[in-house]
């Protein structure tokens, strides 16, 4: 496994919330799809394997919402860690628009953080190896819950680069669930500067993801 760039997808995996409709600063937000229960949990699986966790809690008070990350990965070969990963990573939204994000991550024993905030042109970003930058008004963080994101400058929160993503939707497919239970999603291919599969339940949820770099890496949700 590619570990580099394994982590640019995973970590971009730990590695989404509500956009704008549309790119214009003054246009109406889209409604945010919170998860029954308020949680969102899965199994990360390398050539089937299972590495990891990638899980999101989400809490509304009123008009605000956060939404708290938090990836662990761990490669073992021979009963030998060669890989370590963790994100902790934590979103904020108002009246259903993007605020801020501030995310952490341990990538093997090198510390990286992307520090995002809303301003009159778009967005404050700084990352550890990123000069400071505004991002566009349509910015939103890669984070995966909200299918918004695929309309969006997608802003990655473990390197702070941003670009747009190409999608095409790739059909309804019955997905795994960690207990071995099928979920009914659309399936979205991604591609250009991210290349990766993820997919929505019938309910906007977000449902699962996939990507090929040197093996196949999957989530499998954790039903509770």
């Amino acid at each position: 496994m590619n570990r580099r760039h394994f982590t640019t997808q995973a970590g971009s995996a730990a590695a989404i919330a509500v956009a704008l409709n549309g790119t214009g600063p003054c246009q109406a937000a889209a409604a945010l799809v919170i998860p029954p229960g308020g949680k969102l949990a899965f199994n990360v699986l390398h050539n089937g394997t299972p590495i990891g966790t990638h899980r999101l809690d989400f809490t509304q008070e009123g008009e605000t919402l956060s939404v708290a990350i938090n990836v662990a990965l761990r490669v073992t070969i021979a009963g030998i860690t060669v890989f370590t990963y963790a994100l902790q990573a934590q979103e904020l939204w108002s009246s259903g628009v993007f605020q801020s994000l501030h995310s952490k991550v341990d990538n093997n024993g090198t510390s990286l953080e992307v520090h995002a905030a809303k301003c009159a042109a778009g967005y404050n970003i700084e990352g550890t190896n990123v000069p400071p930058y505004i991002g566009p008004p349509n910015t939103m963080p890669l984070t995966y819950w909200n299918s918004q994101m695929l309309n969006a400058m997608i802003l990655n929160i473990q390197t702070a680069h941003s670009y747009p993503a190409k999608v095409s939707p790739g059909g309804w497919n019955r997905l795994p669930a960690a207990d071995g239970e099928l979920i009914l999603a659309q399936r979205y291919d991604v591609t250009g500067k991210l290349n990766l599969s993820v997919w929505y339940d019938q309910q906007d949820v977000w449902s699962g993801l996939a990507f090929h770099l040197h093996g196949d890496e999957s989530y499998q949700k954790i039903i509770t």
